[in-house]
Formats: structure tokens, C-alpha cells, sequence
């Protein structure tokens, strides 16, 4: 405590349930997204087919992944920039637009001539769909970046609300293809870019509301950004071999049916995320913030073994249902997506919980011990995907997957432990006191009756020790 006067019990129990009710709120979201994922993942695989899926993928895959890559890392700078001076955040915001535009037209006029060679297995019509969709990245730049400043202004349920929106959006469009019984992935793909593009701009007002300081971009404020985002933009590309690599090889070499099952394998396998990746975007900004060293490391280890225990009881009975519930869901078409849904479901798991470190080490203001991580899995990945996707199919692939995200796992939690001065056993393996609050703290995640005035819990209410 760096004040001189104690804090209030109600600003205490106030400070220590911020990050529940934050977790609260971001873990319904990503549950209401997973359940959205799942309904338009079932409706684009009935309307459009294993062939039709696989087009769809390849429209989107290269656009989306350049796209990302032109924002340089501007989000996740905005979520610690602003943690630390919110009273720039409106600045910081439009300072980061400014350079995402400008990347953005540099990235997609160098993409609109290379994307013949990159899809060079698919269809006329897919290659020139797919250079339409590169407008996605102008998208991201004017309305995806200010989603970074909103997380970073710990404005929580706006951000969440502005997650929603477009998933909401997809969903409607593929009714309406369902409904009029017109679908097809070149149209669809344009849709979405509408869709996205509506939801996103109700974002700027928001952010203008709820963001502080003048509007005006900062030249000057530009080095120290990039100095934080370029690790995290770099990192994407390696986190792209490890995350997309397998189906960009598949999109390569193999026929779009192959795809169409893959995609299905890795939509089954993507069930185990939500709540893990709601832990590590409420972590990132309250690690950020977060002055004390101790209760950083403490914060760390706590929100680790949460997820450890969270992937395991989540995984296992996707992997059990995989060989029955998957041909139910999605169509008995999709069948021979099973055997690689059974690899990538712990696979995803893992993924998950790595996406925590990787958080948590942001939070440290170390970005680059992420970047180093996602590289040393894409050499692992690298390596031994062409082997086992020409050995195996899909199968070999998802096995791949499960090797580059158990690298991702290790680095991380060695990482941390270095960087926090803690043993590796209490960042990995769930101590007692930890599993049982995770059991009593699941239940708080639900909506509880109101409690009468003056009868407050005052045990486990926070992530923190005080």
C-alpha cells in the first residue's frame, strides 16, 4: 500500500469483486458466443456442404490473417496504454486508427496480387471473393481497434456487448439464406463484411462516451505504441502457423471437401474455450494495473490453476461425445471429422490455457516473451505438420496442432516463473485452497436473488490476498 491511510472495507470489497464481476460478464459473453459459433457453424455446414464450408474458409482465411496483421498490435497496446493514462485513452485511440488505416492500405494492395499464388488450389470465383474480403482489414482498423481501448478503460460490459453484435449479425444473414434457400459462399462472405461493418461503428460512440482527454492523434504517442504492438502484431504470424497453418496447407494441397471436415473438427474442438479466454481478457488489464509484484505473481498463479482445472473438466466430455454428438450436430456428411476432433479437442485445451500466460505475460509488459513462445511453436509446428498432413490427412494435422500448443504451454509457464520468481508446480497444478474456491466462485458466475442492505459476504470475493 503506497497510501498512508487505510482503504474503506466497502472500497476494499469493491476493488476485490471488480475483477468477478468483469470475469462474470466476459465469461456469459463468451459462452453466448460459443452457442452463436456452434449455430452458425451448423447452419453454414447444412447450407453450403463439406465443398461449400471449405470455399467459405478460403475466402475468409488469408483476409482475416492479413488483416490482423495490419493492425500491428495497436489493440493490445491500447488495452496497456490506457490502463496506465486513462486520461489519454480518447488520444491514445485515435493515434492507433490513424496508423491501422494507413497499414492497412500498404497490406492489401501488396495482397490483392498475391493472393492468386496463396490460393492457387481454389476456384476463379473463390480467389477474387477472397480479394473482396480483404476490406475486412479497413473494418478492423476504424472500429476493431477502439475494442482494445474499451477493455483497457475497463469498460467491460460495453466491450462485450460490441463482441456480440456481429456473431448476432452472421447469424441473421444465414437465417435469411436459410429462409430463402440461396446460399453460397462468395455472397455470404460479402454479407459479412456489411454485417461487420454495421455493428462495428456503433463502437466509436461508445468509445467517444466512454473514453477520456482530447480526440486529437498524437504523432508522438506512436513509438512507444508500435514499440509494444509490434511484438504482439509479429507474434501473430507465428501464432497464425500454429493457430492456421494446418488449414492453410489444406487450402494448398488438399481439396475443399478435406477442408470442410477439418473446420468442422476444429468448431467442435473450440466448445472448451470460452471461459478459459474470458480469464485471460479480464487478467491482462488488471495485471497491468496492478502495482505490487507480489500480488501480480499471486493474481498469476490463481488465474493459472482456475484454468487448468477449467480445461480438463471442460475437454473431457467433448472428447466423449465427439464420436456420436458431432454427426448429430452438424450432419452425418461430416462424419469423417471425428477422429481429428477427438486430437483437437485437448489440443484446444491446452491452446486455452496457454492463451492465459500469454495474457498474464502481457500484463507484465513483457509482449515479447509471447512473441518468442508463438516462434518457438511454429518451429515445432514447421516441422512436423507437411510430415504427418501428407502421412495421415486432417488426422496428422490435428496431431500437429496438439504438438505446437503443448510447446506454446511449456514456454509460457516457464516464462512465468522466471519472470515472477515463482516454482513452476504452483502455476501449473491446482492446489486444494484454489480448487475449492473455483467450486464455490463457478456458482457466483450465475445471476443470485438480491440480498437485503447490510448483509454482505466478506470471504472470497476476490482474485487478490490484501
Amino acid at each position: 500500500m503506497t497510501s498512508s491511510q487505510p482503504d474503506s472495507p466497502l472500497l476494499v470489497a469493491e476493488a476485490r469483486t471488480a475483477p468477478d464481476r468483469a470475469l462474470r460478464g466476459t465469461f456469459l459473453t463468451n459462452i453466448t458466443l460459443a452457442l452463436l459459433a456452434i449455430a452458425t457453424g451448423v447452419l453454414a455446414a447444412h447450407l453450403l456442404g463439406p465443398s461449400g464450408e471449405g470455399e467459405l474458409t478460403a475466402i475468409q482465411t488469408w483476409p482475416l490473417l492479413l488483416a490482423t496483421l495490419a493492425m500491428l498490435g495497436l489493440d493490445s497496446a491500447l488495452v496497456y496504454f490506457i490502463a496506465h493514462k486513462p486520461e489519454k485513452s480518447k488520444q491514445l485511440t485515435s493515434t492507433a486508427i490513424v496508423i491501422g488505416a494507413i497499414s492497412f492500405l500498404v497490406v492489401s494492395i501488396i495482397a490483392w496480387f498475391a493472393l492468386p499464388y496463396l490460393l492457387s488450389a481454389q476456384k476463379p470465383q473463390v480467389i477474387s471473393a477472397a480479394r473482396v474480403f480483404l476490406l475486412i482489414g479497413g473494418i478492423y482498423a476504424v472500429v476493431g481497434i477502439p475494442h482494445g481501448a474499451l477493455r483497457g478503460a475497463h469498460s467491460f460490459s460495453a466491450w462485450n456487448l460490441s463482441r456480440i453484435a456481429p456473431s448476432l449479425a452472421w447469424l441473421a444473414l444465414l437465417l435469411v439464406a436459410w429462409v430463402l434457400r440461396s446460399a453460397n459462399p462468395v455472397s455470404l462472405s460479402r454479407w459479412y463484411l456489411v454485417g461487420v461493418l454495421a455493428c462495428g461503428l456503433p463502437v466509436l460512440a461508445v468509445a467517444h462516451h466512454r473514453l477520456q482527454g482530447p480526440l486529437k492523434p498524437d504523432i508522438k504517442l506512436a513509438p512507444s505504441m508500435l514499440r509494444f504492438g509490434l511484438p504482439s502484431a509479429l507474434t501473430s504470424l507465428p501464432q497464425t502457423v500454429n493457430l492456421r497453418f494446418d488449414q492453410l496447407l489444406i487450402i494448398a494441397f488438399l481439396p475443399s471437401r478435406s477442408l470442410g471436415f477439418y473446420v468442422v473438427a476444429v468448431a467442435w474442438s473450440g466448445a472448451v474455450a470460452p471461459l478459459l479466454s474470458a480469464v485471460g481478457a479480464v487478467l491482462f488489464p488488471h495485471v497491468s494495473g496492478e502495482t505490487d509484484s507480489y500480488r501480480q505473481g499471486h493474481l498469476l498463479a490463481t488465474a493459472l490453476q482456475c484454468g487448468a482445472l477449467v480445461a480438463i473438466a471442460t475437454s473431457a466430455p467433448f472428447m466423449l461425445l465427439a464420436p456420436f454428438g458431432l454427426p448429430l450436430v452438424f450432419g452425418s456428411r461430416f462424419g469423417a471429422a471425428i477422429p481429428s476432433a477427438l486430437v483437437l479437442v485437448p489440443a484446444g485445451a491446452i491452446l486455452a490455457w496457454a492463451g492465459i500466460a500469454e495474457e498474464g505475460l502481457r500484463g507484465l509488459g513483457r509482449p515479447t516473451i509471447v512473441l518468442v513462445a508463438e516462434l518457438v511453436a511454429a518451429g515445432v509446428t514447421v516441422a512436423s505438420l507437411p510430415l504427418l498432413l501428407h502421412a495421415s490427412g486432417i488426422f496428422g494435422a490435428a496431431v500437429a496442432s496438439l504438438l505446437g500448443y503443448s510447446t506454446i504451454a511449456i514456454f509460457t509457464a516457464v516464462a512465468i516463473s522466471r519472470s515472477t520468481n515463482q516454482r513452476i508446480r504452483p502455476l501449473v497444478v491446482p492446489t486444494w485452497p484454489v480448487t475449492k474456491s473455483l467450486a464455490a466462485r463457478s456458482l457466483s458466475l450465475l445471476p443470485v436473488p438480491h440480498r437485503a442492505p447490510g448483509r454482505h459476504r466478506q470471504r472470497g470475493a476476490g482474485w487478490v490476498k490484501t
